[in-house]
């Protein structure tokens, strides 16, 4: 299972229903927002020419690193402003830098307040992998702001199922 197929499921799943748009955000520093906030996909993909909404937002921060994040997602909280939601995507057996794991939230500090990410003032990085990889890998899954488990996501994508069960195989 390719993890390209599992980003589309997962931003298709954040684009097209409301309860795991709400599930997602009531779990992080964003839960007051979580009933209210509106996801920006028509802005995002209006920002930039690109296939997706929610893929390929490359940027090369100061120190010349450069990198993308696998979900990039910006809302609207009303009186509160924009905040952006960074996910890293690992399938069961994919590979953790630390390095990686470190960059995500530099970019997402860097992006913040910028007109080409759409001005979001606030944001959240989180790591999205089956259970077994969370648990494995705990000293990348604190550079983030929390992990989130396949078997989760899972309930609102079933592609994330599949890749569990192939994951086994």
């Amino acid at each position: 299972m390719r993890e390209a197929d599992l980003d589309h499921a997962f931003a298709e799943a954040l684009r097209d229903s409301a309860a795991f748009q709400a599930w997602l955000l009531s779990g992080g520093r964003f839960a007051r927002h979580a009933m209210s906030a509106r996801l920006l996909h028509g802005e995002q993909a209006a920002a930039r020419k690109a296939r997706h909404w929610w893929k390929h937002w490359w940027c090369s921060l100061p120190d010349g690193s450069q990198g993308e994040t696998d979900i990039f997602a910006v809302f609207d909280s009303g009186d509160e402003g924009r905040f952006g939601i960074h996910v890293e995507n690992k399938p069961p057996h994919g590979v953790l830098p630390l390095r990686q794991a470190v960059n995500y939230r530099r970019r997402a500090a860097f992006k913040a307040n910028d007109p080409r990410w759409l001005n979001y003032s606030d944001f959240e990085v989180i790591l999205v992998a089956p259970a077994s990889f969370l648990a494995a890998h705990q000293e990348c899954l604190r550079q983030f702001d929390r992990g989130v488990s396949y078997e989760e996501v899972a309930a609102f994508a079933p592609l994330f199922a599949e890749a569990l069960l192939a994951g086994a195989a």
